[in-house]
């Protein structure tokens, strides 16, 4: 399987996963669309994209192990899956003047602990 043939499976895959995260969507708010403001509703689409992108190239790039169409999918529903869970525990937070962090990023600390 070609890698192009591969990433359109996987965006297939990716696509598939993107509905039925959106399905789940309007269940939980009671079978109403879930997105009052056009922001949110632009917020959903792009996360959409995101995952239909990373279905394309997961399939794409493991084109040459494949055999057919169906592992090619299935990688494309697994993927926005996998790189959720692989940056669940990423936390990004703001670091706060006189933190160690902030500290650290301003050349690190000028006093030695325990020095006299």
């Amino acid at each position: 399987m070609n890698p192009m043939e591969a990433a359109v499976w996987g965006l297939s895959g990716g696509g598939a996963a993107g509905l039925v995260g959106l399905s789940a969507a309007v269940v939980a708010a009671k079978y109403k669309f879930p997105w009052p403001s056009t922001e949110e509703r632009w917020a959903r689409l792009f996360v959409l994209a995101v995952g239909l992108a990373v279905g394309a190239v997961v399939a794409a790039a493991a084109s040459q192990q494949m055999s057919g169409p169906w592992p090619a999918f299935i990688m494309g529903v697994g993927a926005p899956a996998m790189v959720q869970g692989l940056l669940a525990r990423v936390e990004v937070t703001e670091a706060k003047p006189g933190d160690a962090a902030q500290k650290e990023l301003e050349g690190g600390d000028k006093d030695v602990a325990g020095a006299a």
